[in-house]
């Protein structure tokens, strides 16, 4: 379950061709996939601010999920879509066409695709198969950790376990709570993965937790 970084994944190539607006009234389209209702409170301010603008459609569609057996194979498939609060409209993830309504942006909060030994999304929902029916895949953590600095050695240490993995590699933006945040991501990637990869990372990890084109009410 270790991931293998590929400079072939910092790349934008293999996008699908987008709908025109025409096609959308000049709306835009944003699709948040959360999987455990637990952890929706991470999305929740994302959601929000494409709710609150009129040219926006916002669709919520939680996923299916699977904890592994202990041969590493998925298990029983678990679907949180009606644990979620009544204010927030679920969509069946059966019911959308990503191909073709390509959403605008897609955001999730699951790093790991393949990678985590303990659990899996269904495999339609890794970020590798995600990102090329979308303008912008954007990757925010479902965790809150505390603040790294390198000095903090073990903590510095343990970002190999979620800062490394397809999620924040394969989007297009990272979103995550702080500026040293931000700069710890930003130090590890390029440590990790070459300081020629580091214009990159400070360019795809903000703080700034605002959607650029949305409008408010």
């Amino acid at each position: 379950f270790e991931y293998r970084f590929s400079a072939d994944d910092l790349k934008r190539a293999g996008r699908k061709a987008a709908p025109s607006m025409t096609s959308r009234a000049g709306r835009r389209e944003v699709v948040f996939l959360p999987w455990k209702a637990s952890l929706w409170p991470g999305l929740e301010p994302y959601w929000r601010q494409a709710q609150a603008d009129p040219d926006c459609d916002a669709y919520v569609i939680p996923v299916p999920y699977y904890y592994r057996k202990p041969n590493g194979e998925p298990g029983t498939m678990h679907y949180e879509g009606d644990l979620f609060p009544e204010e927030v409209p679920v969509t069946d993830y059966n019911s959308y066409d990503f191909q073709k309504r390509h959403p605008d942006v897609i955001f999730i909060h699951n790093p790991y695709d393949e990678y985590n030994p303990a659990s899996t999304l269904h495999p339609f929902f890794y970020a590798r198969n995600l990102k090329p029916y979308t303008d912008r895949l954007v990757y925010t953590p479902f965790f809150v950790t505390d603040e790294i600095t390198p000095e903090d050695r073990k903590s510095y240490y343990n970002m190999r376990y979620y800062a490394s993995m397809p999620g924040v590699i394969l989007a297009d933006t990272v979103i995550v709570l702080s500026e040293q945040t931000r700069l710890s991501y930003i130090r590890f990637l390029s440590e990790t993965y070459g300081e020629d990869t580091q214009t990159i990372w400070e360019e795809k990890i903000t703080c700034n937790s605002r959607i650029p084109f949305l409008k408010t009410r």
